[in-house]
């Protein structure tokens, strides 16, 4: 669905806030018409019980101004009003009347919120409209309903008082004059026809409460006849017990000579009940003295069913918008307590919105970041912002920053680029504190160029040993034999002295320490060097080395230091890997050229014929502290891949359970422009 509104909003040219996808499913469950517009009036959102309500397809609906959906003046007016007073007020309620698409009107409660959207820099008006049509023509018909049920109670009141003066009347003459009391008697059936035709209930009762008038709609309302009514007390129609104390007020007020209007709960004679509203008024004799009562009942079935619809309605939307600002709240939260810092900056650098973490590194309140430019705030940010604002691509950096508290931090700077529906460019800035990260890396390889050298000395020690003992036997034949054999001894002494000497020096200009700096290297030297101090090893652990040096390799450029050490790291591994024997075939080759650069890749091949690495286990060898051999440190290996990454390379394994492991070390060959450089600089 979100797919699917996306390319409606793209055709249509309107602008789709993106946080109204990440809640459509809330938003679609509403059921009830739902619109959403810019400040302008420009429809945006349309859902689907919109186009139910009003007719009119959300296609045809989208970037249409609201206010064109009627001619008529009245509505134009009523609507611009209504933008006016939510864009001003932030929200409108009230009721509208809309021409649906078939030319048919309905009368729908909206009510209109404004919402602004931080990080796109935009407003809308959100509109929730209820259909109160049938609401409004139910109570329509109520009020008239009532206005005639009451203008009927005050001429039937009229009428009864106007008839029991008659009947006085009639009463005073009867003596006199018979034709008076027919007369009267006429009257009386002409009135106990009008209130016959009356809908409601009439109902009067003498100064006990006991009914002595029953109306034909009494009958019809409530099930009884008159025969079953007359003389029985008209409380027993009471149902509900709590209705008692509407019963002693509604005594007391037409005791006082009022007329009470109330509800009450009624018994019908099947045993069901109903809601009813009742109306009470004095009956007065001819020396106007309170004689009796007549009430009006009326059954409010349905409008008490309307009004419970009308706030069960009410309640779903209240829960509606507080889950909404649950969902708002929960997103602010997660955003805020992010370990790492956001930011959002427009066009023209400016930042309008952060998070609290970007906040702290720069140890500024939140409030006061939005509205500054991130050169002031970051001048090292900036070029990596502006680049991403040019070229509309994803840009990324690494920078030092020194903080008002004199702290220095080094920050991975990813600058991400965000385009609006309006194609205005902005910018999601993330900064990631990496100084401890990059700390510990630098502590990591320090350990594993200890313990790499911790082996090389015991390698170096077991070397020296041997001519060592030559030396100290030709020292005791120099003590026990004659002169004439001290040439030979000194002879032997000199070799051994030279060839412990020989193995120093190789050993110091292997591990020579560097400044650090970029050199050209020859990879192959590299290789006959480290296969040169491990040659004893090698020999004494019956490996044989296999050699396939490429001819003319191009020379790469990079610290020496460091890719001695990684060369020396994966020789020892396959020393380790054959400890019975076996073939270390080392090889150099230039491989095919990479898509992102002209230039070729020069790669170190070194293979043992050991058992192999288990499929399951061949990327985890690269993890820090994890080793499958009892001695290991669990770090060479992941020294050695990122020392080759800071190369511009890649180091990763071959395997094959059982037939042995090659590792293989590309890196990026040096051109000509390079070399000439870097031999500048020496020089």
């Amino acid at each position: 669905m979100t797919h699917v509104l996306h390319q409606v909003s793209a055709s249509e040219g309107c602008r789709v806030p993106d946080q109204l996808y990440t809640h459509l499913h809330l938003i679609e469950a509403i059921g009830q018409p739902l619109v959403v517009t810019d400040c302008s009036g420009i429809i945006v959102y349309w859902n689907a019980a919109a186009e139910t309500a009003f007719g009119w397809r959300r296609e045809e609906m989208l970037g249409r101004v609201v206010t064109s959906l009627s001619d008529h003046t009245g509505w134009r007016r009523r609507v611009s009003r209504a933008l006016d007073v939510v864009v001003r007020e932030g929200q409108w309620r009230g009721e509208l009347l809309v021409e649906r698409s078939d030319g048919a009107e309905a009368t729908v409660l909206v009510d209109a919120r404004r919402w602004r959207i931080e990080q796109e820099d935009a407003e809308f008006i959100i509109g929730v409209a209820v259909d109160i049509s049938a609401q409004k023509r139910v109570e329509a018909r109520l009020r008239h309903r009532v206005a005639v049920q009451r203008q009927r109670t005050i001429n039937l009141q009229q009428r009864l008082k106007q008839q029991l003066t008659d009947v006085r009347l009639a009463n005073h003459m009867l003596s006199r004059e018979i034709a008076e009391r027919i007369s009267a008697e006429q009257k009386l059936r002409f009135h106990a026809t009008l209130l016959a035709a009356v809908s409601q209930a009439v109902i009067a009762t003498n100064l006990s409460s006991e009914i002595i008038y029953w109306s034909r709609s009494a009958e019809r309302i409530l099930g009884w006849s008159e025969t079953d009514m007359i003389g029985r007390c008209v409380f027993d129609l009471v149902a509900e017990p709590h209705d008692h104390a509407l019963i002693a007020e509604m005594r007391a007020t037409v005791a006082a000579g009022r007329t009470w209007e109330g509800e009450f709960t009624l018994l019908r004679r099947d045993g069901t009940t109903f809601p009813a509203s009742v109306t009470v008024a004095t009956i007065y004799d001819e020396q106007q003295q309170r004689s009796g009562s007549i009430g009006v009942i009326s059954d409010i079935t349905e409008r008490k069913r309307d009004r419970k619809a009308l706030a069960d309605a009410n309640v779903r939307l209240q829960q509606m918008n507080a889950d909404l600002q649950l969902s708002r709240d929960l997103l602010y939260t997660i955003v805020n307590n992010l370990d790492d810092a956001l930011a959002l900056i427009d066009g023209h650098g400016v930042i309008q919105a952060t998070n609290r973490q970007f906040a702290r590194f720069f140890e500024m309140l939140p409030d006061a970041l939005p509205g500054k430019p991130c050169h002031e705030v970051c001048p090292a940010i900036a070029p990596i912002v502006s680049r991403t604002l040019v070229s509309g691509l994803k840009a990324s950096g690494r920078v030092q920053v020194q903080l008002s508290s004199g702290a220095a931090v080094i920050l991975d700077i990813h600058s991400i680029p965000l385009s609006d529906a309006d194609e205005s460019r902005r910018v999601v800035l993330r900064l990631v504190d990496i100084t401890e990260h990059l700390q510990l890396e630098a502590i990591m390889r320090q350990n594993e160029r200890l313990a790499t050298t911790s082996r090389l000395a015991a390698i170096v020690a077991h070397e020296i040993n041997t001519p060592l003992q030559s030396i100290q036997n030709c020292l005791y034949l120099l003590r026990s034999k004659g002169a004439a054999q001290s040439a030979e001894f000194l002879d032997l002494l000199s070799d051994e002295i030279c060839r412990v000497s020989g193995l120093l020096r190789r050993l110091l200009d292997l591990h020579r320490p560097g400044d650090g700096s970029i050199e050209l290297i020859d990879c192959n030297a590299v290789i006959e060097r480290v296969l040169l101090l491990l040659g004893s090893t090698l020999a004494g652990n019956g490996i044989r080395v296999e050699r396939s040096l490429a001819q003319s390799l191009p020379q790469v450029s990079g610290q020496r230091d460091a890719l001695i050490q990684v060369v020396l790291n994966l020789v020892l591994n396959a020393v380790d890997a054959m400890p019975y024997g076996g073939v270390l075939h080392v090889m150099t080759r230039v491989a095919e050229t990479s898509e992102r650069s002209s230039m070729p890749w020069v790669q170190i091949i070194i293979a043992d014929t050991g058992p192999g690495i288990a499929s399951d286990l061949q990327e985890r060898i690269f993890d820090p502290f994890f080793t499958t051999k009892p001695h290991g440190s669990g770090l060479g290996l992941t020294v050695s891949r990122q020392l080759v990454e800071q190369h511009g390379g890649s180091l990763w394994v071959e395997s094959v359970s059982g037939g042995g492991a090659t590792f293989i070390v590309r890196l990026p060959a040096t051109d000509a422009a390079e070399r000439l450089r870097l031999i500048a600089d020496s020089e």
